[in-house]
């Protein structure tokens, strides 16, 4: 009795927490990159969630991306208006193997006023004592929203001198947060 439910348990905890991923040729995640507007972010538990639009050949195409939990993101300071509808972002995801659908790994929030920087959120994949998160760190301030003594995420200022700089070291789209 004790083994089915322990089965049961572990394979709706399994179900949840596990996604998969879109694989490349060569077994890898693949991460997708792209501009976008922000349609829709809500802390959510049991994750937050956001929807993106993006657009081929004029088509509009809304992307879901999954983020950690909302009891998670508010402990490290993320709040409800941190993500506004309408930011035009690039965003880098860890594709899902479902159509248009991903889990966060970067968030670019492109400036809301002529006198704001951009904000750099980096989360999954990259958090703690990664080489990415040691090449950021050394580059860019903090933005002082997120708690980064959890080392889930973080959030980065860049100013147009510090993203020319990233693009010119770390070639490609989001170059920087690649592995």
């Amino acid at each position: 009795m004790l083994f089915f439910f322990t089965s049961i348990f572990s394979y709706n905890l399994l179900a949840h927490h596990s996604f998969l991923p879109l694989l490349s040729a060569e077994g890898e995640p693949v991460i997708k990159v792209f501009d976008a507007n922000v349609e829709i972010y809500k802390l959510l538990n049991p994750h937050t969630a956001m929807i993106v639009n993006t657009y081929d050949e004029g088509q509009k195409i809304d992307w879901l991306v999954e983020l950690s939990s909302a009891s998670t993101l508010t402990r490290e300071g993320w709040t409800n208006d941190f993500i506004k509808p309408n930011d035009r972002v690039t965003i880098a995801i860890l594709a899902f193997r479902t159509e248009n659908r991903g889990r966060l790994r970067a968030l670019l929030i492109h400036p809301r006023t002529n006198n704001d920087s951009y904000q750099l959120i980096v989360a999954y994949g990259i958090r703690g004592d990664t080489p990415i998160m040691k090449r950021l760190e050394s580059r860019l301030p903090l933005c002082g929203n997120i708690n980064a003594e959890l080392e889930r995420s973080q959030c980065f200022l860049v100013n147009n001198n510090d993203l020319d700089a990233l693009k010119r070291d770390f070639p490609g789209v989001m170059g920087y947060i690649m592995p």
